[in-house]
C-alpha cells in the first residue's frame, strides 16, 4: 500500500470507550469500502490519536494528516474554543467534530465557525463515519478552491500585460487541478497563431521540448476550441494521433475559448480527470481571466494611443518651430538680392538651433555635387566623403540621382556599408533629409541637413522641407530674372532649339508655316496667352491645324496688319513654353522664331551669369538644345524695363492681364484689330468689366508719366 492510498486520520478524543467505537466504525467502514468504485474512494483509513489537544496540535505540525476527527470537550480544551485553538494553528486539513447528543447545536455552531461536518456518537454508522470524513475532505478542497480563484481574481486585477494575466490564470489552476497540465495560448494578431503564454506542466516532463505555437493549419482541439469559440472535453486523449506522439501519459483534456484572445487547455494524466466541477470551476476560471484580459487590451490600447498623441505633439511642436523657421527664411528670401546670399542665409537659419547641426547646398553638374554653401558643426565632413553622384549614396547624392527627396532616420544603420554614415556620425551627425531645390523642373542643387538626434525629420516634416525646398528654388529663379531685368550689361546669346515638343513647333509643322512670338500674358487661370505672326500659310489653315493640338485651348485669327503676308493670331496655351522656360532659367527672351520645326531663340542674359550653367539648365528641359552665338552688349533699354517694372507693381494681376492683352491684340490701334467687346469675350470677362480695369490701368499708366513733370531715365530709376 502507497502513501498515496493511505488516508491519514488524526483522533483527538479522551474517552477510551469513544475511541474504540471510531476504531471499529472505520475498520467496518474500510471493509466496505474495498467494494466502492475508485471514484467513491477517499484512500485507506490509518487512524492516530491522543487524549489532549496540545498532542493533536504537534502531530498536526509533526505530520500528514489528511482528516481530523476533534471531539470538543478534552482535558486541555473544551467547547468551541478546542476548534478555534485548532483553526488558529492551521487552516488546511479539515476538520470532523465530535458531540454528544447534548452538544448538537454547539456542532451546528462547529461548522459555522470552520468545521467541515459534525457527527452525533451515538448516531454513528460505518457508513456515516466514513461519508462525512469524505464530504469533509471534498469541502475542505472545494474551500481551498474558492480561495484560489478568489486570490487569482485578485491577482488578475492588479496584472499589467496578458502575459501576467496568463501566468496568474495557470499558477491559480495549478493549485486547483490536481496532475494536470495547464496552459493557455493567446492569439498573435501579427503571426496568426496560438502562442503559449503560460504552461505548468510539473508532473511529467514533454518528449518534444517546449510547448509548441499553433498554426492554423494545424488540425488541433486548441484551434479548433478557438475558432468555434466554444469548450471542447475529450475524455480519452490517446484517440488523438497528436497526443499518442507526444509519449506523456495524458488520458483527457477540456479547452475553454477565451473570447478571442485565446483558449485554456486543461488535461490530466486521469481517465476521466475532467468531471462537472472541473469544468465548473475552469469556466469560472476562465471567465476571471477573459476580463482581466479585456481590461488589459484596453489599458494597453489606452497607453498606445497616449504614445501616439504623446508623439504627435512632440512632432507637431517640432513642426511649429519648423515652420516659424521657414518663415522667417521666408522674409530673408524675399528681400535676398542674389543667389549667394539666398544660399548662405538658408543654411545659416537652419543650423541656428540645436535641433539642426549642420546644412550645405550643392549645386550638380557632370556627376559632381559642388558645395556652394554651407553653415554649422562639422564643414569638415564635405572634405571626407564622395561628393560623385555615382559613387556615393549620401542623402545629397541619392537626391541629386533621383530628383527626390532623401530622409535618413538613423545615420548609424549600416556604418559599415556606406562610408558617409561613418564620417556623419563622428560628428554627432544621426539623421538627415536631402530636398531638391527645383522650380518648373529646372534644377538649382541640393539642400542637405543634418540633425543631433534619429527620427529628426518626420513625415510632416519632410512636407514642409519640400515645400521649402520649391520656395527656394523660386526664390533663386526670381533673383536671376530680376538681375537679367535691372542690369546695365548684358550677354546675348543665340541658341537653336529642336524637339522642343511645344505647342509652336508642332503648330509650324502641321501647318507648313514660320511663327514669330509677338508678347505674352500669363492668365490668372495658370494658362498663357500668346500673340503670335505666322507666314506663308492662310489663317484658315493655321486655325485648323491648332485645333488638332494638344495644349492650345483657344486660337484666333486677328488680322494682317500692314503686311499682308504676315498674319497675326492670338492663343491660349496650357503648360510650359519656351519663354516661359528661359524666363525661369535666368534670361529674358528678346526674339523666338519657329522655321522648318526649329525654334531660334535670342535671349539677354545678366553678364555676371555662368552662360554654361544657364545653357544647362535649358537642356534639362530641352535636350536639343545648341549655342550658336554669344555676345556682350550694353543695354539701350534699361529706363523702360525699370518703368516697366515699377508699373507692374502699381497695377493688380487683373489689370495688367487686360492691358497687355489689349495692347497685344490691336486695341489701341487705329482702325482697331479687335474691339473692346471681343478683346472682353477673349478674357472671358463683361465689357463693363474690361473697361474697368482698362481705364484703371490707363490713369495708374498717366500718373505715373505726367505728375511731377515729364518722365524721364532718372524719375524712371526713381520709381524703381
Amino acid at each position: 500500500m502507497s502513501d498515496e492510498d493511505t488516508l491519514e486520520v488524526l483522533l483527538v478524543e479522551d474517552n477510551p470507550g469513544d475511541v474504540r467505537l471510531i476504531e471499529e466504525l472505520l475498520d467496518e467502514a474500510t471493509r466496505r469500502a474495498a467494494t466502492l468504485s475508485d471514484s467513491d474512494s477517499v484512500g485507506t483509513p490509518r487512524l492516530r490519536r491522543t487524549a489532549r489537544l496540545a498532542d493533536g496540535l504537534q502531530q498536526l505540525e509533526a505530520s500528514r494528516v489528511d482528516v481530523l476527527l476533534l471531539d470538543l470537550g478534552l482535558p486541555d480544551s473544551s467547547g468551541i474554543d478546542t476548534l478555534e485553538t485548532v483553526r488558529d494553528r492551521t487552516n488546511e486539513v479539515p476538520v470532523v467534530v465530535l458531540t454528544g447528543l447534548h452538544d448538537e447545536s454547539v456542532g451546528v455552531q462547529a461548522v459555522q465557525r470552520g468545521a467541515q461536518e459534525y457527527l452525533v456518537k451515538d448516531e454513528l454508522t460505518p457508513p456515516l463515519l466514513y461519508r462525512s470524513i469524505r464530504h469533509a475532505i471534498e469541502r475542505k478542497k472545494f474551500d481551498r478552491t474558492q480561495a484560489a480563484l478568489h486570490d487569482a481574481s485578485r491577482d488578475l486585477v492588479q496584472a499589467e500585460s496578458k502575459a501576467e494575466v496568463s501566468q496568474f490564470a495557470v499558477d491559480a489552476a495549478a493549485d486547483v487541478f490536481e496532475h494536470c497540465c495547464i496552459g493557455i495560448f493567446l492569439f498573435d494578431a501579427e503571426t496568426n497563431a496560438l502562442e503559449p503564454t503560460a504552461v505548468y506542466t510539473d508532473h511529467f516532463e514533454m518528449d518534444s521540448g517546449d510547448v509548441p505555437t499553433l498554426h492554423p493549419n494545424e488540425a488541433t482541439i486548441t484551434w479548433q476550441a478557438f475558432v468555434d469559440d466554444e469548450t471542447i472535453v475529450c475524455e480519452d486523449l490517446q484517440e488523438i494521433d497528436y497526443f499518442r506522439r507526444l509519449d506523456v501519459p495524458l488520458r483527457s483534456g477540456l479547452w475553454v475559448p477565451l473570447d478571442g484572445h485565446g483558449v485554456l487547455v486543461i488535461v490530466s494524466e486521469e481517465a476521466g480527470g475532467i468531471d462537472q466541477q472541473t469544468q465548473q470551476l475552469a469556466d469560472h476560471l476562465a471567465a476571471t481571466a477573459e476580463v482581466a484580459l479585456d481590461r488589459v487590451e484596453r489599458e494597453e490600447s489606452l497607453r498606445r494611443q497616449e504614445r501616439e498623441l504623446a508623439t504627435q505633439n512632440r512632432q507637431l511642436e517640432e513642426l511649429n518651430r519648423t515652420n516659424d523657421l521657414i518663415r522667417e527664411i521666408d522674409q530673408v528670401l524675399v528681400q535676398a538680392t542674389t543667389r549667394d546670399a539666398i544660399e548662405q542665409a538658408v543654411c545659416e537659419l537652419l543650423t541656428r538651433t540645436e535641433r539642426f547641426a549642420f546644412a550645405w547646398i550643392g549645386e550638380v553638374a557632370d556627376g559632381e555635387i559642388t558645395p556652394r554653401s554651407w553653415a554649422g558643426a562639422g564643414p569638415d565632413y564635405l572634405d571626407i566623403v564622395s561628393l560623385s553622384v555615382s559613387d556615393s549614396a549620401s542623402p545629397a547624392a541619392t537626391t541629386a540621382s533621383t530628383g527626390a527627396t532623401t530622409v535618413v532616420s538613423n545615420v548609424a544603420s549600416g556604418l559599415r556599408d556606406e562610408p558617409w554614415r561613418k564620417a556623419a556620425i563622428a560628428r554627432g551627425l544621426q539623421s538627415a533629409i536631402s530636398i531638391p531645390l527645383q522650380y518648373n523642373e529646372l534644377p538649382y542643387g541640393v539642400l542637405t541637413v543634418f540633425a543631433t538626434e534619429p527620427d529628426a525629420f518626420s513625415d510632416r516634416s519632410r512636407r514642409v522641407f519640400e515645400q521649402l525646398g520649391e520656395t527656394i528654388a523660386y526664390a533663386m529663379n526670381s533673383v536671376e530674372t530680376r538681375r537679367t531685368l535691372l542690369t546695365d550689361t548684358v550677354v546675348e546669346l543665340e541658341l537653336e532649339i529642336r524637339e522642343t515638343g511645344g505647342q509652336f513647333e508642332q503648330l509650324a509643322r502641321e501647318a507648313g508655316c514660320h511663327l514669330r512670338y509677338g508678347g505674352l500674358v500669363p492668365q490668372t487661370d495658370g494658362t498663357t496667352r500668346i500673340f503670335f505672326d505666322a507666314t506663308d500659310a492662310s489663317s484658315d489653315v493655321v486655325v485648323d491645324a491648332a485645333a488638332t493640338i494638344p495644349g492650345i485651348r483657344d486660337i484666333d485669327y486677328i488680322g494682317s496688319g500692314d503686311d499682308a503676308g504676315r498674319l497675326r493670331f492670338e492663343a491660349v496655351i496650357s503648360g510650359p513654353t519656351v519663354p516661359s522656360v528661359l524666363v525661369e532659367c535666368g534670361g529674358i527672351a528678346r526674339s523666338i522664331r519657329v522655321e522648318d520645326a526649329v525654334t531660334h531663340v535670342v535671349v539677354e542674359l545678366p553678364d555676371a551669369t555662368d552662360v554654361r550653367s544657364f545653357v544647362n539648365r535649358v537642356e534639362e528641359k530641352y535636350p536639343e538644345t545648341k549655342l550658336r552665338a554669344r555676345r556682350d552688349k550694353e543695354r539701350t533699354d534699361r529706363p523702360r524695363q525699370a518703368f516697366g517694372t515699377t508699373l507692374e507693381a502699381e497695377l493688380t494681376r487683373r489689370q495688367l492681364e487686360v492691358l497687355q492683352t489689349a495692347y497685344h491684340s490691336g486695341y489701341f490701334e487705329w482702325p482697331r484689330d479687335r474691339t473692346g467687346e471681343e478683346v472682353a469675350t477673349a478674357l472671358g470677362i463683361t465689357q463693363p468689366t474690361f473697361n474697368a480695369h482698362l481705364r484703371t490701368a490707363e490713369r495708374k499708366l498717366c500718373a505715373m508719366l505726367f505728375d511731377d513733370g515729364p518722365v524721364s531715365s532718372e524719375r524712371v530709376n526713381q520709381h524703381t
